[in-house]
């Protein structure tokens, strides 16, 4: 167990923490916080920065490897002798750089501020205020655990990606720290010198039990890779590899593996096809696995917990991964289900927070999500996070079915039949073929508009929504910040509008409701907004 031995901010020495390794051996961390010292982290975090320098090569991609090339194609029979020296060569410059990377990084907390000095060629200062810090999350790669060491990372708003990592920080320290920076964020109390020793060591001594939520084993990892969207991104990579495959056919190769397969299965149109679809469902094997494999290594161990007011997540196999959420942060619970996990009776969970917006919300490492689970406990979990809210038992009310004419007749209809006349003006007969491309979507605007789905009670609102898979969004009522209301003119004739909801961080819109319910729903979330006074940022 990890043990504070003393703490003190603003002036006062804020001393490292001593902890025990698994081994039993006492680690000291030798690093202090003081208001006008700068610091700088272990040595070990050489590590990361030749790790961070090797990832930005790899994704950079062909532009990386395009000077090695130019040069091994100019050295004749010295090639090798080219590639050792370019080896040796990269490995100075990495370990070089990792080192003044290491050196030029330094930081310090003054007052309510986090400064971070860092950059080798190009020098950086950041200055992020603790009010701008939206989540602090550890990781413990492999590389750091011999040493116990993490990597601290402060997210903060309106930022596409993280604004500090603090790495190879001793894991008390960085607990220290994250403690220290959410007191200040709750309590909104200029600092006290005189009390700040009391009050952070009062901090460390008392805190709330741990409640454990749900730990996930392999099976339901496995479940969760099988069943998300992420198999589709392994479909995109190997849909780029294939773009190659006018190389392989100059080179000979694809016409080798056309040969062989013709004198395996023979040349018959039955044989071929026979032939694709077992492929067909070779690939998606393969795909399934790779996906099975990435949520496995991503979500190995997963736990969720819940302490001091805010929730708690762990996993990881190869990096470990600590994240929290306040409570009070979180806007909206997103419960998806897509077609395949249909089939698995499983849901997939996502905290929606505030100031996760734009790219960060399409960042699959900053979304909060708790993977594979049932309805009894997403239920129970809402119910938790949102004042046991019976909204989810709600029977949901359908959206009109003008909607599925409106699609029918504007959105494809119209734009089939000018396309028609212009193309039956030259092909004849063949020009009517996009006549028929709103009968062939028909069924699939039928089964969106059958998703479509919304409730209400006193305090709280649900949205469903999807296609093949459904999605499921809960909310307080409190939390909108802007409610609207929008008709046509062929809405307004019918009753019905456009409601469009906005929260911090998203907005949701439900089509073709009844005009009587969209002002309900204005009026009861006008009344929540104004006669609410719990928090929500």
């Amino acid at each position: 167990m990890s043990r504070l031995v003393k703490t003190q901010v603003r002036g006062i020495r804020m001393d490292s923490v001593a902890g025990e390794t698994a081994g039993g051996q006492t680690h000291k961390a030798g690093l202090e916080l003081h208001s006008d010292k700068w610091q700088r982290t272990s040595p070990a975090s050489v590590i990361y920065f030749a790790f961070k320098f090797i990832t930005s090569l790899v994704k950079n991609g062909l532009q990386a490897v395009a000077p090695v090339a130019a040069v091994l194609a100019t050295a004749g029979e010295q090639r090798w002798f080219a590639l050792g020296a370019l080896a040796a060569g990269a490995a100075v410059v990495l370990m070089v750089g990792s080192v003044l990377s290491y050196l030029n990084f330094k930081f310090r907390i003054d007052k309510e501020t986090f400064l971070i000095r860092s950059g080798v060629l190009t020098r950086k200062r950041l200055t992020l205020g603790f009010d701008r810090i939206q989540n602090i999350a550890f990781r413990e790669p492999l590389y750091f655990r011999p040493f116990g060491l993490v990597i601290l990372t402060l997210e903060s708003a309106g930022s596409t990606g993280e604004e500090v990592n603090l790495a190879g920080v001793p894991r008390p320290l960085a607990e220290t720290i994250r403690r220290y920076i959410l007191d200040r964020k709750e309590n909104h109390k200029p600092i006290n010198p005189s009390e700040a020793k009391n009050s952070a060591e009062a901090t460390t001594e008392i805190s709330a039990p741990t409640v454990s939520l749900l730990r996930q084993p392999l099976a339901e990892l496995a479940k969760y890779g099988i069943s998300n969207n992420n198999i589709w991104v392994f479909a995109g990579i190997a849909a780029g590899a294939l773009a190659q495959v006018d190389e392989l056919w100059e080179s000979g190769f694809m016409q080798a593996v056309f040969s062989a397969v013709g004198e395996t299965v023979g040349t018959g149109i039955v044989a071929i096809a026979t032939f694709a679809i077992l492929l067909a469902l070779l690939v998606l094997l393969v795909l399934m696995l790779a996906s099975v494999l990435g949520a496995i290594i991503v979500n190995y161990n997963y736990c969720l917990s819940y302490a001091d007011g805010r929730y708690h997540r762990t996993r990881g196999l190869f990096e470990r991964q600590e994240t929290s959420v306040p409570e009070v942060k979180v806007q909206s619970l997103k419960i998806a289900q897509p077609l395949i996990a249909r089939f698995l009776d499983r849901f997939h969970l996502t905290f929606n927070q505030v100031g996760f917006e734009g790219k960060q919300a399409q960042n699959k490492s900053q979304k909060f999500i708790v993977p594979s689970v049932t309805e009894t406990f997403y239920t129970q979990l809402a119910q938790r996070l949102f004042d046991k809210t019976d909204v989810l038992k709600q029977t949901l009310h359908p959206i009109s079915q003008k909607f599925v004419f409106r699609h029918m007749i504007y959105t494809f209809g119209i734009p089939s039949l000018l396309v028609s006349g212009l193309w039956a003006i030259n092909l004849g007969l063949a020009g009517l073929i996009p006549l028929a491309v709103p009968l062939v979507l028909l069924p699939f605007i039928v089964l969106r508009w059958r998703r479509y789905g919304y409730a209400i009670d006193g305090c709280h609102a649900v949205v469903r929504k999807g296609l093949f898979g459904l999605t499921l969004t809960v909310f307080p009522l409190y939390k909108v910040q802007t409610i609207s209301i929008s008709q046509s003119p062929g809405q307004q004739t019918a009753g019905l509008a456009n409601l469009k909801v906005k929260l911090a961080g998203h907005s949701l819109t439900i089509p073709y409701m009844p005009i009587e319910d969209a002002k309900a729903w204005r009026a009861k979330a006008l009344l929540q907004v104004e006669t609410q006074s719990d928090p929500w940022m």
